[in-house]
């Protein structure tokens, strides 16, 4: 929950913030700064990767109690990543304008641009070495302060960010901001993993080439997959800002920044699901590990099929009155870019699941294949056109979806991916009740005579909500989407009070 928490709070400073910054820079600056931000995503060098693989480490030490070849495993590791952040880092920084050109950047954007690059390229190192020590409070069992510090650098970040812009400043002062955030988060879980668990230890005498066997094995291979992810998903934004240019560029950007908020919610459930199936795997329960890898599907699929087909829907109305963008292109955009997010989600799902057996092959075959296919899409951009190229990027993620579900079956083999298909049908019926509910409303109910056009969609959208919000829990219970033991756990998660009894039973009484 509180991961669900930093992922509002991310959502909802960008949502107030990329209004913002269009209103400053306009629609192609907003394009130029997702440039940015996916450059900055490279310098990362998959940093998420390896830090879930630390963070194992130290959950498995603190039920072990074995911290001496935990600081082993991650002083190696991390020295690892600094030298691999410096050797790939640097040449960033000193051809930040060449690859600001490369990338397509208009000359009004080049030196800004570039010095924002230049600034994350700085930080990105400091940040690469610093990433353990958020993975050994994360180990440590405290995920709550990982995401209260990230949940409080992102709205200061998102204040920073605005006031800035209102005097005057652009992109060079934003990535200055999200260094200094940057910085500010290592250094908090620096402090924080010193107390939550104070027996592992960062030190260079911790060195050693005896866990470099094991480090390349999964943390690196786990790095591998993130590295990949990160050039995967550089290739598009690249691709429309270079051949359809920046404006494109900023409608790719606005979609895509709607469908990450969709997904933050299954997303932000990505880990509990990878510590849960870690602790089922080690016991060796076939049919415990099948009713999680079912459970995590539908819940998966229940979080992210609706609000994403409502989004493919009445994304337009949402686009205008965020920003008050009218492009006829965002209609497309938003339809194929939702059911690129829709595989994805399942796609990611399925590769944390195949990593719990601690396998380490087929999820980069995956990614390499992924890539193979988006770049060839990329040659022939200029022919296949803007929705081209998007419907490229949807094909490819539903091929990388199959294929680790593929890698699911041939993993577990308790597990048949034809399980899933009633609960899909389930959740498609009631997906598609509420949605005929919400255009029926859209479609009859009145509007009252508002002249502002931002104001009106405004008003649209909330009428559409409240029957979105009244119809949906009759259409889940109707369609069984929703069992009662669901409905209560669910209940359970926010009102924990409500589910447990007043009075405790005799039974447990005594």
């Amino acid at each position: 929950m509180f991961g669900v928490v930093a992922r509002v709070a991310q959502v909802a400073t960008r949502l107030v913030t990329v209004p913002i910054v269009i209103a400053h820079l306009g629609l192609g600056g907003y394009g130029i700064w997702s440039i940015i931000m996916t450059t900055a995503a490279y310098m990362r060098f998959g940093s998420i990767g390896i830090k879930s693989a630390f963070q194992k480490y130290v959950a498995e030490a603190t039920g072990s109690g074995d911290f001496d070849t935990t600081n082993k495993l991650l002083s190696t590791g991390c020295a690892a990543m600094i030298v691999l952040s410096v050797l790939g880092v640097i040449p960033v920084a000193l051809f930040s304008t060449r690859l600001a050109k490369i990338s397509g950047v208009p000359p009004e954007f080049l030196h800004s641009a570039a010095g924002a690059i230049s600034i994350l390229a700085a930080i990105m190192v400091f940040s690469n070495a610093g990433a353990v020590y958020e993975a050994v409070v994360m180990g440590g069992h405290r995920i709550d302060l990982a995401r209260n510090f990230a949940t409080f650098f992102t709205v200061a970040e998102a204040i920073a960010i605005i006031v800035l812009l209102h005097f005057g400043h652009g992109l060079l002062a934003m990535a200055a901001v999200m260094a200094a955030s940057e910085a500010g988060f290592v250094f908090c879980c620096y402090l924080a993993s010193k107390k939550v668990v104070p027996q592992v230890h960062v030190r260079p005498e911790f060195v050693t080439r005896k866990v470099a066997r094991e480090l390349v094995r999964f943390a690196g291979s786990y790095q591998l997959v993130n590295i990949l992810e990160v050039l995967y998903l550089a290739i598009v934004p690249v691709t429309v800002l270079r051949q359809f240019g920046a404006d494109a560029s900023g409608i790719y950007a606005i979609a895509t920044r709607l469908v990450l908020s969709v997904l933050m919610v299954p997303d932000a459930f990505l880990l509990p699901i990878l510590s849960g199936g870690a602790m089922i795997y080690g016991t060796g329960s076939a049919e415990q590990m099948r009713v999680l890898i079912q459970k995590s599907f539908k819940a998966t699929l229940a979080l992210s099929l609706f609000p994403l087909a409502f989004l493919s829907i009445f994304g337009t109305t949402i686009v205008f009155a965020w920003t008050g963008q009218a492009d006829s292109s965002f209609r497309a955009a938003l339809l194929l870019v939702s059911a690129a997010g829709f595989f994805q989600s399942f796609s990611i799902l399925s590769l944390v699941l195949y990593r719990v057996s601690g396998r380490a092959l087929l999820d980069n075959i995956r990614q390499g294949l992924r890539i193979v296919m988006l770049l060839s899409i990329a040659m022939f951009a200029r022919k296949l056109g803007f929705y081209g190229v998007l419907t490229g990027l949807a094909v490819t993620e539903l091929f990388g979806m199959l294929f680790m579900v593929f890698a699911l079956t041939k993993t577990f083999h308790s597990f048949a991916a034809k399980s899933l298909l009633p609960d899909g049908l389930r959740v498609a019926a009631a997906t598609a009740f509420v949605l005929a509910v919400a255009l029926t409303v859209d479609r009859f109910v009145p509007s009252p005579p508002i002249s502002t056009g931002r104001l009106l969609a405004v008003f649209q959208l909330t009428k559409v909500c409240l029957a979105v919000l009244l119809s949906a829990w009759p259409a889940l219970v109707m369609t069984g989407s929703l069992t009662r033991i669901e409905g209560r756990a669910l209940i359970s998660a926010f009102l924990p009070r409500v589910s447990r009894p007043t009075h405790p039973s005799p039974e447990r009484a005594g």
